[in-house]
């Protein structure tokens, strides 16, 4: 968990490659204001372990393939 004020610095890595793969979603997540961005970023990046990270990735993924903004977990 991050504590107040800390923030995931870029995309991490297990978002990245998703969005690498869907062109749609990653212009949608491009086009997102940057705190929009972050709460992604700050979501998939601040889960310790890597399974906890690739199922978040997945879960955004799929959010961002659907247009949503905001992180409705």
């Amino acid at each position: 968990m991050l504590k107040k004020g800390e923030h995931i610095e870029g995309t991490p890595a297990e978002l990245q490659v998703l969005l690498n793969a869907d062109e749609e979603a990653s212009i949608f997540f491009e086009g997102l204001s940057k705190s929009y961005k972050q709460g992604y970023c700050d979501w998939v990046g601040s889960a310790k372990q890597e399974d906890t990270r690739k199922v978040r990735a997945a879960k955004a993924l799929i959010m961002l393939q659907n247009k949503q903004k905001t992180l409705k977990t």
